[in-house]
């Protein structure tokens, strides 16, 4: 793969004149896995120097060659790539392209439009809060979970450890082999259950036809669903704002908006109401046909359309469903700790009922 293409020492090189840029494997060890994204926090981290970098009135040459100390250390050596590549003359988002999977298709488009209308600046920082709000949101869940788990492991453990220390339970012998399969191992039964619930949910999301009915299934779950589809729409609403300033038509922005969220039910709702528009339909018309986008959103399209001041009405667009989401991602937050309790009174009334009846049936023993 030009750019980003492996050596037959295991690292990757530049296929510049001179090879001037070669990284080896020993150097980045597997960091430079072409099927692996960088996280969140070091494409926010990126981008937000890049961008800043590029509005001082740096070319963007220089901006790459400055960034290649400075980005993110996992992010160094294919910085060091887009360098080489940019500095031939290759657009940024073509650069982008023969690094495999590092950046998203999003990404990609969206620096190829805001090179090409002169504010690639503008798309740069986008793309950095778009980073770091997605970074936060997952470090926010992420600590909220913390407290519920701790929770949970202690009332798991702490529930059997009566019987451990006496070495009985149920009137027979209990010794640290079942102690440890009644805790260790029954938490290793949740996360094994978890995560192959996560992995068939992530699965079926990208079966044609399945990941539409999943889909719509998970925007009813209260709560998380409404999380989810609020932020894939911000995404949209964002992605097609950035395209409408950069000069393209409101159609192909939708179209190719459509195809990149990260929603399938949005992707399908476009599909369903793209061939009404224009032809019969307006927009907000077409996209009132297909039963996917929200009453209020619809409004404000039409109001767009007849006011003619469609970016204002997607700046607000946008504000309404980032400021919903992030009033979701609290609550889930705040629900986590309840669903953690009720699991544990569940879980100790199940142990206390275990232990009740051993009890009962030995004292039937006794009267017989």
């Amino acid at each position: 793969m030009p750019g980003c293409a492996p050596t037959e020492r295991g690292g990757y090189n530049s296929d510049a004149p001179g090879a001037r840029f070669i990284v080896t494997e020993t150097a980045v060890g597997a960091t430079l896995a072409l099927d692996v994204r960088f996280s969140s926090k070091n494409l926010a981290a990126f981008y937000y120097q890049l961008g800043t970098l590029v509005q001082a009135g740096l070319p963007i040459q220089n901006a790459l060659l400055s960034t290649r100390k400075t980005a993110p250390r996992a992010m160094r050596s294919t910085v060091a790539v887009l360098s080489d590549r940019v500095n031939e003359g290759v657009p940024v988002h073509e650069a982008m392209e023969r690094c495999g999977q590092r950046f998203a298709p999003l990404d990609k488009h969206a620096l190829d439009v805001s090179g090409r209308s002169g504010a690639l600046d503008v798309g740069l920082l986008s793309l950095s809060k778009y980073y770091e709000t997605r970074a936060a949101a997952r470090n926010k869940l992420i600590a909220g979970s913390m407290y519920p788990v701790l929770l949970l492991t202690v009332a798991v453990f702490g529930c059997r450890f009566p019987a451990f220390f006496l070495g009985a339970a149920n009137g027979k012998p209990y010794t640290m082999l079942d102690y440890v399969r009644d805790t260790a191992g029954f938490l290793g039964v949740l996360v094994l259950i978890g995560g192959g619930a996560l992995w068939l949910l992530r699965w079926s999301l990208r079966v044609p036809g399945l990941n539409v009915t999943v889909d719509r299934l998970l925007r009813a779950v209260p709560v998380l669903g409404r999380l989810r589809f609020d932020y894939a729409l911000v995404r949209w609403v964002s992605s097609i704002r950035l395209m409408l300033r950069a000069g393209i038509g409101i159609v192909p922005a939708l179209e190719y908006a459509s195809r990149t969220v990260d929603s399938p039910l949005i992707a399908y709702g476009y599909q369903k109401a793209a061939p009404l528009i224009g032809s019969e339909l307006q927009v907000s018309q077409a996209l009132a046909t297909t039963d996917v986008f929200p009453e209020y959103l619809i409004q404000f399209w039409a109001t767009g359309e007849q006011s003619g001041r469609m970016d204002d009405m997607l700046d607000r667009l946008e504000a309404y469903y980032e400021d919903r989401w992030r009033r979701s991602l609290d609550q889930t937050v705040t629900w986590l700790p309840r669903i953690a309790y009720l699991f544990v009174v569940l879980y100790t009334a199940y142990q206390i009922f275990s232990m009740y009846s051993s009890y009962f049936n030995q004292y039937n023993e006794l009267l017989k």
